[in-house]
């Protein structure tokens, strides 16, 4: 997307790409939560759970997609860090 300066600020780029980088965050939340949810209720069903994976393509895919996810999450946690800590133009200095 083109970014539009508007008196003198980045008004859509950087904006728009930070939100959809916090949507994306708050999906792998909701996903993560989901899967927790449904693993907790499968041990009150079964007692315990127990994951096997054979094929080891599929069990280093899935090793690499959850790499993957951290990598992705720590980005996004340290990119909100940083605006955090970033001054406004109105703060006033402390």
């Amino acid at each position: 997307m083109r970014q539009y300066e508007r008196n003198g600020k980045k008004s859509l780029g950087r904006r728009f790409r930070f939100s959809v980088a916090v949507l994306g965050a708050q999906l792998l939340l909701i996903g993560t939560a989901v899967a927790w949810c449904v693993h907790m209720a499968l041990i009150r069903v079964h007692g315990e759970v127990c994951f096997a994976e054979p094929n080891a393509a599929i069990l280093n895919a899935e090793i690499a997609v959850t790499v993957l996810v951290i990598v992705y999450s720590a980005t996004v946690f340290a990119l909100q860090w940083r605006r955090l800590s970033e001054r406004r133009k109105g703060d006033r200095p402390q």
